[in-house]
């Protein structure tokens, strides 16, 4: 069964998850993080989109984001993957290694108990994957600490990939690894700033609840699952890693995901709405594929529906000059 068209319709919200083709390279160490947060600073100084919520976990990363502009988005997650793929190359010693498993996933959240859900979903991940007890433990990448403190802006130093160096061979220490990371640093010039916007979801929900009753609902719902997950574990035995363990976590360590999740248009658990949401897109790609016919015919005067990504329009001239063509040509 093939996969769901990407679709990004102005002012939905939509969670964004993009995952890794192998191996667990998001290391959760001083230098790794710099390195995650820099390249979400760059993609969205570039393409401002506005972000809710995140979480970057070893493999994947989850983002609810507000789609005002659906070419923002899809450019914002081209520039992160790119930013962070060059930096893992780099770290492991590598050239021109694919590191992100093709496109992303895009499920619109239509409802809002759905966005509840989803938010306490996202910050759950490191409780379910038990590698904290809860979200404000967790030592990766996160917006969990912009959210609680109230902090709407965080100062990023940009990690150029210049300043990053291979990683020396086997394991680090705590101190070598806070040593590199203020290498890092120290060679840094520029500082750039990110930017959370954890209450834009109201563009999508204007007549919901407040931020702050939101809000509530979703700590209480993150406390339920972590407290499933706490359970869990002392049932199973699982136990958490050791602040030493991560840190010391190598970045070439092995591993193949063995789950994955369901592809879908959206998430919705209100039917009506999910079969009027897919009623709509099924028209929007209908459209789309009239204006396609008639691109291929020699007729552009119908753009592409919004939130669709049209495929490359064919080159129907030369561009390059005379002078530079015949210069090319065999003698």
């Amino acid at each position: 069964m093939s996969r769901p068209p990407r679709i990004l319709l102005p002012h939905t919200v939509v969670l964004l998850t993009s995952r890794v083709e192998q191996g667990l390279p998001f290391v959760r160490t001083p230098l790794m993080e710099r390195i995650l947060w820099s390249a979400l600073a760059v993609a969205q100084n570039l393409y401002p989109v506005k972000v809710i919520s995140f979480v970057i976990m070893g493999n994947h990363i989850h983002l609810i984001v507000l789609v005002e502009d659906p070419e923002l988005v899809e450019s914002f997650m081209e520039r992160f993957k790119c930013e962070t793929s060059h930096a893992i190359n780099r770290l492991m010693g590598r050239r021109q290694v694919t590191v992100w498993c093709e496109g992303y996933h895009s499920p619109a959240i239509l409802t809002e108990s759905d966005l509840i859900e989803k938010i306490a979903y996202v910050y759950a991940n490191p409780t379910r994957a038990h590698l904290a007890e809860s979200i404000s433990t967790y030592q990766g990448v996160s917006s969990w600490g912009m959210l609680t403190s109230g902090q709407g802006t965080k100062q990023v130093k940009r990690v150029r990939r210049p300043m990053i160096d291979p990683l020396p061979k086997g394991r680090l220490s705590a101190q070598q690894q806070g040593q590199l990371a203020w290498s890092v640093e120290q060679r840094s010039k520029e500082t750039l700033e990110f930017t959370l916007t954890p209450d834009a979801w109201q563009v999508a929900f204007p007549k919901s609840l407040t931020s702050q009753a939101l809000n509530q609902r979703v700590l209480e719902r993150l406390q339920e699952i972590e407290i499933e997950m706490t359970e869990i574990r002392r049932a199973k035995g699982i136990r958490i890693p050791s602040a030493h363990e991560v840190i010391s976590q190598p970045i070439d360590m092995p591993y193949a995901p063995i789950t994955f999740g369901r592809r879908m248009w959206c998430i919705c658990s209100d039917i009506p709405r999910r079969i009027a949401f897919i009623s709509l897109v099924r028209y929007l790609r209908a459209q789309a594929r009239n204006v396609r016919i008639n691109w291929l015919r020699g007729d552009y005067s119908e753009p592409f529906p919004v939130g669709l990504f049209p495929p490359c329009q064919p080159i129907l001239a030369n561009l390059l000059p005379a002078f530079v063509r015949n210069s090319l040509a065999p003698v």
